[in-house]
């Protein structure tokens, strides 16, 4: 178990430094923070804690590409892309950071994989791992103070769906307001949530 912590320890270490060398700082301190915040959530909610730190790590770590880089990397990985995802260009780095996660810092847990893969799109039920790194890219301190963060920020740690639904909300309403071309799966996950919650309780 102490070599296990310890393997663990560097592969997380290293990721660090690669990840500093390649992203900006603001984007480098976010990744951080997007790694402790999901830890929190795992703490909060029963999940690996391990899986959590890792996947919030490296959810950005194709962020440094830009779009015609990102687009060629996924065609020479032969990453199929919906004609969705080329008009968003703001979801390319998740899309191809998970292929990205397994061939630089050989990761191969699909759950990590697809929370990465995901954590800008969301998807109608998602796993335990997505929903936390998708909330905590979301939530973490270093965001701001936009007005619907206080509210997310208190109901993540006891609600995760309705933490899930309203970041939805929010993040669709914003990328409507920027004119920004908007992903059929957001819009999916959003009734998803939302069918799921009105089961249950209403959510305004």
């Amino acid at each position: 178990a102490i070599l296990e912590e310890k393997v663990y320890f560097e592969q997380i270490k290293s990721i660090r430094k690669h990840l500093k060398e390649h992203l900006t700082e603001e984007r480098y301190e976010h990744s951080l923070s997007v790694s402790f915040t999901s830890i929190a959530l795992a703490m909060a909610h029963g999940c690996d804690l391990r899986e959590a730190e890792l996947a919030g790590l490296t959810h950005d770590c194709a962020k440094f590409m830009g779009k015609k880089d990102l687009l060629s990397a996924c065609e020479r990985e032969h990453i199929p892309l919906l004609p969705e995802f080329i008009a968003a260009p703001q979801v390319l780095h998740g899309i191809y950071g998970a292929t990205y996660a397994r061939k630089h810092f050989q990761i191969e847990n699909e759950d990590i994989l697809s929370a990465i893969y995901y954590h800008t799109i969301g998807k109608p039920a998602m796993s335990l791992l997505e929903k936390i790194v998708y909330l905590a890219d979301y939530i973490e301190v270093r965001r701001g103070e936009r007005e619907e963060l206080e509210e997310i920020r208190r109901i993540a740690f006891s609600d995760l769906d309705t933490a899930v639904y309203k970041t939805l909300q929010a993040t669709i309403q914003y990328v409507e307001k920027k004119g920004q071309a908007m992903c059929s799966l957001s819009l999916e996950a959003l009734q998803y949530y939302r069918d799921l919650l009105e089961k249950g309780e209403d959510v305004q």
